[in-house]
């Protein structure tokens, strides 16, 4: 009986062992993966990181350009009211610059009346007389 314990122990053993051996170098591989895997989330997180700092970069250079547009929107916007204010002065002086013109020529005409009815009609073969002349003779 003795051996047969002893055939027990040793059979048991020579079994148990390499399951034992099997077991550690699953736990060894698994192991590794973990690490692995654990190296590859460190990776993938420090990327996230970078990118959401980019990200909040690009954020911030838009919200920038978003200010700057409407600054120009603002501006352009007075520029436009600027141009009509102008426009509508243009159209002002043109009408006085019209009006000018009409009393100009109404005024050019009535000298011209004015002229001819105060200035005598010569004829042929005598000189007109000034009034300066006519007391000198006297």
């Amino acid at each position: 009986m003795n051996i047969l314990s002893m055939k027990k122990k040793y059979l048991f053993s020579f079994f148990i062992f390499p399951v034992l051996i099997h077991g550690t170098g699953c736990v060894c591989a698994t192991h590794q993966e973990l690490s692995t895997r654990n190296e590859e989330i460190k990776s993938v997180k420090l990327d996230i990181q970078l990118k959401e700092k980019t990200i909040a970069g690009l954020l911030d250079r838009l919200s920038l350009k978003d200010q700057e547009i409407g600054r120009l929107t603002d501006e352009l916007h007075a520029a436009k009211m600027t141009i009509e204010d102008l426009k509508s002065d243009i159209e002002k002086l043109r009408e006085v610059d019209v009006q000018m013109e009409e009393k100009k020529k109404e005024v050019d005409d009535s000298i011209e009346e004015t002229i001819s009815v105060n200035v005598p009609e010569a004829t042929p073969g005598t000189e007109p007389t000034t009034g300066g002349e006519e007391s000198k003779t006297e």
